[in-house]
């Protein structure tokens, strides 16, 4: 039965989107009867009525060649893989024949001219079904993978390995901590020479900003000796078991990336392959995958910014298997497919190159295939696809066609194990070492301050003495040419023997005049 609803354009468009929505009401049956098939002509919608037995029955469906769901053999005129197994389990249980044809190119044309019953190719439930094709039971899940050649000299990036060994953030904080040290070190130096008199460390090489640079990239090969004060002592071991410690972690992160070259890639995730732009991505047009790439999400509108000169970049044609596989070796190429269509494509040319299988799993649906909404014979069909789920047929052929002995028997699963050395990684050490140099700079403070009290209470003393041994500045002329450059003990000694001689002679401080150029 048909009802003619189809007066213009605009309610084709939608009522031929959404199949089910239009209903009769049966006053026989008291029921209301769903019109869900679009005749060919777009003129009317149709009910549809199911029948139970297929028995002797034939069956045109069209198949396409998608290894391991369906590989057809035009010569036995059959087919197998799991859609194949699927749709000979059913011509044999419910007796009826099948007549193969090839799928074309339109889904909607190949299915709407009512010749054709079913699309035996596999097919992700990503979007919904229209007035001229329905979805069967699913019968399994797929999800696509990034594929990667792996570097086979086990750098991280053939030219930039040393480099890629540190994150970019933990360089730029390892520089930074170079720089605050030798400034740090100036900085201490000069403050404490400001203050105290004649005040000379390492000859004076301190006071240059380019040495203690080279001294603090050096650790600590720069020095000489050794200075005498507290804060810049502190300040210089700092510097040692920072060097110590990133040199090991250099050290050991390289000797890592070197140990585990077969599985070394410069991709992580997807978002690598758009951020580093150093790869093609490649993927096939007609996969539900693509239309995640595109700005409305629809196959036929344009690319996202970011993908435009990414995707499908010199890229080998992905739905021709043995001209992707003489080409699956190229670097610079990342290929997103799904696991049981790629793998059997790489195992042609494993023994030419490593190809990773990054971790990450994207866009997870479930597969089924295609009937014609006009067929009458597809509840049939589905009811029996649920037995077979629910007795195991349907995961033993899972395992017959996608054996998960193939990821366990080669290195395809295995991701790449390094991983630069991040800030992260580093930022309690690096905490450490600032707080070292501020605890350097507040003992450069409290040394300046003892060495002004000690040298103030030192200049009182002195006056002290002088006045109680009744001299002045006419009796003892100690001009600024007296340049005493010794220890405080040497001071000591002159004082004694200028108070035990004036003791023995009270008139020896009258006339004396010292003049000392050097001790």
């Amino acid at each position: 039965m048909c009802i003619r609803l189809l007066r213009n354009k605009a309610e084709y468009r939608i009522l031929q989107k959404r199949p089910g929505h239009v209903s009769l009401w049966n006053a026989i049956t008291g029921e209301f009867e769903q019109l869900e098939a679009l005749k060919s002509n777009n003129t009317a919608f149709c009910s549809v009525n199911a029948i139970n037995d297929l028995r002797g029955k034939t069956l045109v469906v069209a198949t396409d060649l998608i290894y391991p769901f369906v590989i057809v053999n035009l010569h036995k005129k059959e087919v197998t893989g799991i859609v194949g197994d699927i749709w000979t389990i059913l011509e044999e249980t419910l007796k009826f024949k099948t007549i193969y044809r090839r799928a074309g190119r339109s889904i909607n044309a190949t299915l709407m001219n009512g010749d054709t019953h079913a699309l035996l190719s596999p097919t992700a439930m990503h979007m919904y079904a229209t007035t001229h094709y329905a979805y069967s039971v699913p019968f399994t899940t797929n999800s696509y993978a990034l594929f990667v050649r792996s570097d086979a000299d086990g750098a991280i990036d053939t030219k930039w390995w040393y480099i890629n060994t540190f994150s970019r953030d933990l360089w730029l904080a390892f520089s930074i901590t170079i720089v605050c040290i030798a400034c740090s070190i100036v900085g201490v130096y000069r403050v404490k020479k400001l203050v105290h008199v004649h005040y000379e460390e390492c000859d004076d090489e301190l006071s240059s900003l380019s040495f203690n640079l080279l001294h603090v990239l050096g650790f600590g090969q720069g020095f000489q000796k050794i200075p005498k004060s507290l804060s810049l002592r502190l300040i210089i071991l700092s510097s040692l078991v920072m060097g110590m410690l990133m040199t090991c972690g250099f050290s050991s992160n390289l000797a890592s990336c070197l140990a585990n070259k077969g599985n070394s890639v410069s991709l992580t995730n997807l978002e690598d392959v758009a951020k580093k732009r150093t790869h093609s991505l490649c993927i096939r047009n007609d996969s539900t995958a693509y239309v995640h790439f595109t700005v409305d999400g629809l196959p036929e509108s344009e690319l996202q910014a970011k993908w435009k000169k990414l995707l499908n970049r010199h890229c080998p044609d992905m739905s021709d298997t043995e001209a992707l596989a003489s080409k699956l070796c190229r670097r610079g190429f990342a290929y997103l497919e799904a696991p049981a269509i790629f793998l059997p494509i790489y195992r042609k040319v494993q023994h030419e190159c490593d190809i990773v299988q990054l971790p990450d799993d994207y866009w997870s649906l479930r597969l089924t295939f295609l009937h014609a909404r006009a067929a009458r014979h597809r509840k049939l069909i589905d009811s029996y696809l649920m037995r077979m789920r629910s007795v195991g047929i349907m995961n033993y052929l899972e395992k017959k066609w996608i054996s998960q002995r193939i990821y366990s028997e080669s290195n395809y699963r295995q991701s790449n194990s390094f991983q630069p050395v991040e800030y992260m990684h580093v930022r309690l050490t690096n905490m450490f070492f600032f707080t070292t140099m501020i605890i350097s700079v507040l003992i450069c403070i409290l040394e300046n301050i003892w060495y002004k009290l000690q040298h103030t209470r030192k200049f009182k003393k002195n006056i002290s003495n002088s006045i109680l041994l009744g001299t002045g500045d006419n009796n003892l002329n100690i001009t600024k040419s007296y340049k005493i450059r010794s220890r405080r003990k040497w001071h000591r000694k002159f004082n004694s023997i200028l108070l035990s001689e004036s003791i023995k002679n009270p008139k020896f401080l009258r006339n004396v005049t010292v003049r000392i150029n050097r001790w």
